[in-house]
């Protein structure tokens, strides 16, 4: 199995067990230092009967020969990619005749639409402003080269473009609701990941690098924006402390695979 884009591996060991006894693992990443620092499933492949290997490398341009691997997939790695299909030709470039692919990626962009205990009374206008700001922020991403946070939608023609068979289209059934007292499991770390910064945030962009990038004639809503919401995170965690805060959590996350 090839895990192209493993990040800090979860990916890989969510698929490990599925695998065929005595399997092989391959993980790549353009910084193997996400992996390497993760100690835990690092002790986790040592102790298993399953072979593994990390390198570093680069998803558009793989550093293997052709028809390599039984099996490739990627989880949420194709969103932040300046070529993602560039990336899928290559992940088919490695995979045996009659291997599979799998690709799971979302389309993030439909979160904006989905309702809170915040958001439940907000005015069409207000629904509104959120999806022009996200979309302008999408825009700004893709100019930059950083990837389309919703390309999930786009996936199975992709495939079928690669010429890859018996495609098959799955949808995540996997919900992290979150209602008080906010004390399982999933809850926490998702408590934990809004307080280190919202997953549509770059870790070295900000929200109005993204409207520069995609054009001086969005800066007017970008400022106008920030000064109606720029409160709204902080009723969100307020709401939280107050243990007042409640969602479904769902998502729209596609699993798309098919054979070479």
């Amino acid at each position: 199995m090839l895990d192209v884009g493993c990040g800090q591996g979860h990916w890989t060991k969510t698929l490990a067990p599925y695998l065929a006894e005595k399997a092989s693992i391959t993980a790549i990443d353009n910084d193997s230092n996400w992996f390497e620092k993760n100690s835990a499933l690092k002790d986790y492949f040592k102790l298993s009967n399953i072979g593994f290997n990390l390198k570093k490398g680069d998803a558009e341009d793989l550093p293997f020969e052709d028809e390599a691997f039984d099996f490739v997939t990627c989880q949420t790695v194709l969103i932040h990619l300046k070529n993602p299909k560039k990336a899928l030709k290559e992940m088919t470039r490695v995979l045996k005749p009659n291997g599979l692919l799998l690709c799971v990626e979302p389309n993030n962009i439909i979160q904006t639409l989905t309702k809170n205990s915040i958001t439940q009374n907000d005015s069409i206008e207000e629904t509104l402003d959120h999806i022009k700001y996200r979309l302008i922020i999408e825009k700004g991403k893709k100019k930059l080269g950083e990837g389309d946070n919703s390309l999930g939608d786009l996936l199975p023609g992709w495939f079928a473009s690669e010429a890859l068979k018996d495609i098959q289209v799955r949808l995540s059934d996997k919900a992290i609701a979150m209602y008080p007292p906010y004390d399982n499991k999933e809850q926490i770390a998702t408590l934990k990941q809004w307080m280190q910064g919202s997953a549509w945030k770059s870790e070295t962009r900000k929200d109005i690098d993204y409207f520069n990038a995609a054009g001086e004639e969005y800066m007017p809503f970008y400022f106008e924006y920030q000064e109606k919401y720029d409160t709204r995170s902080d009723h969100i965690m307020g709401a939280v402390q107050r243990e007042q805060y409640h969602a479904a959590g769902g998502s729209l996350m596609y699993l798309v695979s098919g054979t070479k």
